[in-house]
């Protein structure tokens, strides 16, 4: 007795519809789909390798900031170490890039304090005055203020918007108040008066003048000042706050004690740089390279070390190797302590127009941090291999997807005409059954 055409038959086509089927679809997927996974894997492994790179180089920017000519702040060689004496002023500096060894001398006679005036006492802020004239002058500008029908309140507010001068409403007792004005700076040149008419508020009694504003009078460095503010500015930036009469000063020493270590700090670092890009660039027939385009990055390379390979100073006369730093066969940058911290002393000067330099003729440090700040530029070097990456990736991507596609569409077809062959199959094998009743029919007859 047949069991059908071929061994084919409802439960045969249905078995041939899914596994074959699952089986077909998942070895084309792996000869067409896995391998965009992987080169999407690699070149995402690449982009993760770039940034970590770029860190590096963005961790060696922070220490090379140190040695930039143009920094906002202080560069290593203009710290300056400072000790006070005496408790008359304090002196500070926005930027001590201006600042030499030194000590500068203060001896405050007067400080400079405001014109300050009060009035009689006030039992209620909110009572109407009587009808006068407060006039307060302040240079040759007088300003008159009407006190018909307002209040004390009303008049301090009407005073407030005049930044001549300032007025409030001081409360000196537990029900008692007082109209203070105050000049609005220290000073002669911001003193004011105050007289009255059609109206006594008291500040024409002679004690209701209580601070008569007068200059601050100081000898610093031997120069007599006699200003309105107790705080100067001297021309190399250091500013200098008069706090109370007497004697203070302040001595001003170069601040090396970071410089050495700063320099091996951006040695190491460059070292570890080295040491990051040969791990991603370097590679071998079971362990390639994680890096495809290494020349980008050899060319960065290349160029930091021709930044540090080059002479510097007005004559070309300075150079890493004069104080006690070199490059080894493997590319790696020393640092001989020793040398370095008599150069620091011996040389300072020298060693500052290495590292930092001028505008005519930039030092390492000053040209360096320009280019490693370049890399990561609309234009830099970062940029462009990133954006590359990433282009590569979303194509890849886009590529991944349509061939998907293309295979879901082809399975779900063949997935169909398998069904369609199985209804033709049972047909055939009923029409089978059918004949062979017949035959065995025949037979037995």
């Amino acid at each position: 007795m047949a069991d059908g055409i071929l061994g084919l038959g409802s439960s045969g086509s249905v078995d041939l519809s899914s596994d074959l089927i699952t089986k077909l679809k998942t070895a084309e997927s792996t000869a067409t789909l896995d391998p965009i996974t992987e080169e999407i894997e690699d070149t995402q492994a690449e982009l993760d390798a770039l940034t970590e790179i770029e860190t590096m180089v963005l961790e060696l920017l922070d220490l090379v900031n140190d040695f930039d000519l143009y920094t906002s702040g202080t560069n290593a060689f203009d710290e300056i170490s400072a000790t006070t004496s005496g408790d008359s002023v304090t002196f500070d500096a926005t930027d001590s890039s201006k600042l030499t060894p030194g000590t500068i001398s203060v001896s405050v006679s007067q400080l400079a304090q405001k014109d300050v005036y009060q009035s009689n006492t006030i039992s209620d802020t909110t009572a109407t005055m009587d009808s006068g004239t407060i006039t307060i002058t302040v240079g040759d500008t007088s300003y008159d203020f009407s006190t018909d029908g307002k209040t004390y309140e009303s008049l301090v507010t009407e005073m407030g918007y005049n930044s001549n001068f300032e007025a409030s409403l001081e409360q000196v007792g537990d029900d008692s108040y007082r109209l203070v004005i105050k000049s609005s700076e220290t000073g002669e040149s911001n003193a004011i008066s105050i007289s009255q008419t059609d109206i006594d508020l008291g500040f024409e009694d002679e004690d209701s003048h209580v601070l008569t504003a007068q200059n601050m009078q100081a000898t610093i460095d031997g120069i007599s000042y006699d200003v309105s503010s107790n705080k100067v500015t001297m021309a190399n930036g250091l500013i200098i706050t008069a706090t109370t009469t007497g004697d203070s000063s302040i001595t001003m020493e170069r601040d090396t004690s970071t410089l050495v270590s700063t320099i091996e700090e951006v040695a190491d670092k460059y070292n570890d740089l080295v040491d990051l890009v040969n791990s991603y660039i370097l590679g071998d027939e079971d362990d390639p390279a994680t890096i495809s385009d290494s020349s980008t990055l050899k060319t960065m390379m290349n160029s930091i070390k021709e930044i540090l390979f080059g002479s510097y100073g007005l004559d070309d006369e300075e150079s890493l190797f004069k104080y006690g730093i070199s490059f080894d066969s493997d590319g790696y940058l020393n640092v001989d302590s020793t040398e370095l911290t008599e150069a620091v002393t011996d040389n300072y000067d020298d060693l500052k127009e290495l590292f930092v330099g001028y505008a005519e003729k930039e030092g390492i440090g000053t040209k360096l941090k320009t280019y490693l700040d370049s890399l990561d530029s609309l234009d830099g070097l970062f940029t462009t291999y990133e954006d590359k990456l990433n282009d590569r990736i979303d194509t890849l991507n886009e590529d991944y997807e349509t061939a998907s596609d293309k295979l879901d569409e082809k399975y779900e077809q063949m997935a169909t005409q398998f069904a369609e062959y199985t209804v033709l199959i049972t047909q055939m094998e009923t029409a089978f059954e059918s004949l062979k009743l017949i035959i065995d029919g025949s037979s037995d007859s």
